[in-house]
């Protein structure tokens, strides 16, 4: 699962945990008011997305992008995707683990092979350094492949401890 706060990128693997497979991201609804409660609001509602993909999917695992910052340090995104874990746990079915899984890299990959498959991802300007809003709907594909980039990556590094229902 790629986790941006206002969609959830979710992915789950095949039946025999060798490659990632898309599931629709999940828009999650605008949160308003104070930035405290609106927080603990998206919070809510990613937990709640989340608990119901892991039911109607069947998903025995659930992998969670974590945001490091490029020197491997953890920063405010990091910090938020910790709480969302935190109180994701007790509301998964106990036999459900939930780990972290770096995902530094994910989203820009993500919007480079949506683009070279000829789909846009909001244009750049000022020499690549400043994007302008991309459309809603553009954001959430990047998400999800964000995600099935994400857990693409933890299947190649637990060729064994993959398994039937494997999502992020």
């Amino acid at each position: 699962m790629d986790w941006g706060g206002r969609r959830l990128g979710l992915a789950r693997s095949d039946a025999l945990g060798l490659t990632a497979q898309p599931l629709d991201p999940v828009i999650l609804p605008t949160q308003k008011g104070d930035a405290a409660a609106a927080a603990h609001r998206a919070q809510r509602d990613a937990v709640a997305a989340i608990v119901d993909a892991v039911v109607t999917h069947e998903i025995g695992r659930v992998v969670i992008g974590l945001p490091l910052d490029l020197s491997g340090h953890a920063g405010e995104a990091a910090v938020r995707v910790q709480a969302l874990v935190a109180a994701l746990v007790p509301a998964l079915p106990a036999d459900v683990p939930v780990e972290t899984w770096d995902e530094r890299m994910t989203s820009a990959l993500a919007e480079r092979s949506l683009r070279e498959e000829g789909w846009t991802a909001g244009t750049r300007k000022g020499g690549g350094r400043e994007r302008t809003r991309s459309k809603g709907d553009e954001r959430a594909r990047i998400d999800q492949r964000a995600a099935l980039l994400l857990l693409q990556s933890w299947l190649d590094a637990h060729p064994q401890g993959g398994g039937a229902g494997e999502r992020a």
